[in-house]
Formats: structure tokens, sequence, C-alpha cells
């Protein structure tokens, strides 16, 4: 029976992870390994953390995780388009092509702010998370949260204005 939750439990952070990950911008199988390695640590280091404090902890781990992806990343830059993104962008309708590149600016704006907004960002209106979920998860008290949330809010806005004003 405890193995049963447990493993339901991993399965429902898994998900919530994998899609936090996939919105960062993270690869499919970058995403899934991030997963499987900071459900792996969970299981290894269970017994020294604390109840309330596991999402936290699980956040921060795949968080961690991810920002390694990043600075290997831009240390090892691959190449913007390759020729199968090419050929399938030959093969795109024109407002796919537009949808693309929409969201393609959405992401270079995003990254443009603080590492915390763009976790906020993220938690809030991409995995549509509650103030008190996210709360939880970043170990930090809801009020300033929201505050957070709402200065990043606007500095998006604003930056986005201003890198599609130019276009």
């Amino acid at each position: 029976m405890a193995k049963q939750s447990m493993n339901e439990f991993l399965q429902q952070v898994g998900t919530i992870l994998y899609r936090y990950l996939r919105k960062r911008g993270l690869a499919h199988e970058d995403a899934e390994d991030i997963v499987q390695d900071t459900c792996y640590k969970f299981l290894l280091h269970k017994n020294g953390i604390q109840s309330d404090k596991v999402m936290s902890w699980l956040y921060r781990v795949a968080t961690n995780q991810f920002y390694d992806i990043k600075r290997k990343e831009q240390r090892h830059p691959a190449t913007e388009f390759d020729e199968v993104q090419l050929t399938v962008l030959m093969n795109m309708t024109e407002i796919q092509v537009l949808k693309k590149e929409k969201l393609q600016d959405i992401r270079d704006t995003l990254e443009t702010l603080s590492t915390l907004h763009q976790e906020l960002l993220v938690l809030k209106y991409e995995l549509g998370l509650s103030y008190k979920e996210i709360s939880a998860l970043m170990n930090k008290n809801e009020n300033t949260l929201k505050t957070h949330v709402r200065r990043a809010r606007q500095e998006f806005t604003e930056r986005f204005k201003e890198d599609t004003d130019y276009e």
C-alpha cells in the first residue's frame, strides 16, 4: 500500500516537474532525465527531508539541474537552425510559422528577466499554479510572491512591448 501511494506521489510530482521544465524551454529528453534523477534523489534522501518541505525540495533539485543544463548550453551553444528544422519550417503554413515566431519572442523576452521572475511567471501562468502552491514549492511567503509575480508580469509586459515595437 505504501509503495503504491509513493508511486502515485512520484508520478504526480514527476508530471508537474516535467511540465514546468518543458515550459522553461527544456527539450523532452532533458526534462525526462531531470525528473527521473530528481525522483531518484528523493528516494535516496527522503528520510532526511522534512515532510512539509518535500515539494520545495523536489522543485529546487529539478530547478538546479535545469540551470546546470542551461549553463552547459551557454558554454557549448548549438547552431540556431539545422537542416531538419529548416525543412520543417518550409513545410509549415504561414500561420504556424507566425505562431512559432511569437512563441520564440515570448521565450526570448522571458529569458531577459531574472531567474526568479522567469520561474514565477512559468509557475503561475503556464502551469496555472495558485499562489499557495507556488508558496509551498518555493518555501516563500504568499504575499511576497504575489508582489514578485506582479512585478515580473509588469517587467515582462514592458520588455515584450519594447521588443515587438521594433519589428
